[in-house]
């Protein structure tokens, strides 16, 4: 009775479980019907035979590897080894390609002179095995693989020579060249096309280093000239403040003020060098927005800061531009600022933005100012070029503005143009893909 009792009530028990399980299922039905047993089978058989097949695959070109790895390791295994040795003890080219052709050239000597010699073996009786003209056979063979060889290793070292000489000219010339005279060039070595093609790029890095150089020279040299006046400035003022200040009003408050001005001329000088110089690795922030009101906002506080001056904005419709916002704006305060430098009391400032074909994006800044002359057009990105010094330090201009436009405009993967026309005005156009 006991026995029965317990085997009725496991049978409940798992009459329980699979009620259980189907009103689970029921009350959470699934998409779609369940594949069948038989289904699910075939599904995993196909799988463990695509499986089978491709190790089956890997295996046969692992084989076929093998293969080909036997039968080219007579060749390839001294070559290899020649290689190596050649490449710890630091030889010269020359050296290299003797050694490394040499040893091709005896692997194929050895096996041909091995393939020869098994053949005389295996069709000749057993006394001529054992003969004297076989002796004499592998005699003249070994000597013909010497001289081969030592024929091979001559004519390789005078081909690699001949192909190395120009390198080697090159070499020369590129000695003649230092830093106190870039202007010198390489002529053509020789008239294979890599040659020309080498001595051509290697003009133009050279043509590129004298150009950084130049600029960099100029640039000390520039800065140098700057800093130099206010720097005079301040310490004149400084040794006069010294010798009168505590006895003269009118010449503390002139040396006050000279000092104060020179200092923040020197301050701004500063930031915009700090400024170039972060544009060249600065990472652009890319964000998506109406270019037509943030320049209509920019320009709307020009004209609440400058009474002096008439400017407006020339857009009205929406532009949606994705782009680094701070430095596009940074670029056109740059060539405001520059408007407004240059340009007399009353006179004309115009910013306009508008769209020039589909993707296409066109940014001007116009001034009724004094112009640019035809000859100083060039320069005016220049470090420090003014057209007039003088009158540039009196308005209190750097000399940085248009090369920081220029650079941020680089940056922002555009284009900065000019147009001016002297004692009439001046027209920038920044242009940018959208």
């Amino acid at each position: 009775m006991l026995c029965i009792s317990n085997k009725s009530l496991m049978q409940n028990k798992n009459e329980q479980q699979q009620n259980t399980q189907s009103s689970s299922v029921q009350d959470y039905p699934l998409t779609g019907s369940l594949p069948k047993k038989e289904a699910v089978e075939e599904t995993l058989s196909e799988l463990r035979q695509e499986k089978k097949d491709r190790e089956n695959a890997k295996k046969q070109k692992s084989k076929a590897r093998k293969f080909l790895d036997a039968v080219s390791y007579p060749v390839v295994a001294p070559v290899k080894g020649i290689a190596s040795a050649s490449k710890k003890a630091r030889l010269p080219l020359m050296p290299k390609m003797v050694m490394l052709f040499s040893g091709m050239f005896l692997a194929l000597l050895i096996g041909y002179a091995t393939f020869i010699l098994i053949f005389v073996s295996r069709n000749f009786d057993y006394d001529y095995y054992y003969s004297s003209a076989f002796t004499n056979l592998i005699i003249f063979s070994i000597v013909i693989i010497v001289l081969s060889i030592a024929v091979f290793a001559a004519l390789t070292g005078v081909f690699a020579s001949i192909m190395l000489g120009p390198i080697r000219r090159i070499t020369q010339n590129l000695d003649l060249i230092s830093t106190d005279d870039l202007s010198k060039r390489l002529e053509p070595v020789d008239k294979q096309r890599e040659f020309i093609e080498l001595t051509s790029r290697i003009n133009g890095l050279l043509s590129d280093i004298e150009t950084t150089f130049n600029r960099q020279e100029s640039f000390i040299a520039d800065a140098s000239h700057e800093l130099k006046t206010p720097i005079s400035v301040i310490v004149g003022y400084a040794n006069l403040l010294q010798r009168w200040g505590s006895k003269r009003e009118d010449i503390l408050s002139e040396g006050i003020d000279a000092i104060a001005r020179e200092s923040q001329n020197m301050r701004v000088m500063a930031e915009k060098l700090l400024l170039l110089a972060r544009i060249g690795n600065i990472s652009t922030q890319v964000t998506k927005f109406d270019l037509d009101k943030v320049l209509g906002q920019m320009v709307g506080d020009y004209f609440v800061a400058s009474s002096s001056h008439n400017i407006n904005y020339v857009g009205g419709k929406p532009i949606l531009l994705e782009t680094d916002q701070n430095l596009l704006l940074e670029l056109v305060r740059a060539l405001t600022d520059n408007a407004l430098r240059y340009t007399p009391e009353g006179g004309r400032i115009e910013v306009r933005s508008f769209m020039a074909g589909d993707d296409t994006v066109k940014i001007t800044v116009r001034d009724s100012g004094i112009g640019i002359d035809k000859k100083d057009l060039p320069f005016i990105f220049d470090r420090f070029f003014r057209c007039d010094r003088a009158r540039g330090r009196e308005n209190g201009g750097t000399g940085l503005g248009l090369t920081i436009a220029k650079s941020i405009a680089e940056t922002l993967g555009g284009e900065l143009s000019v147009d001016s026309v002297l004692d009439a005005g001046t027209m920038f156009t920044f242009t940018l893909q959208k």
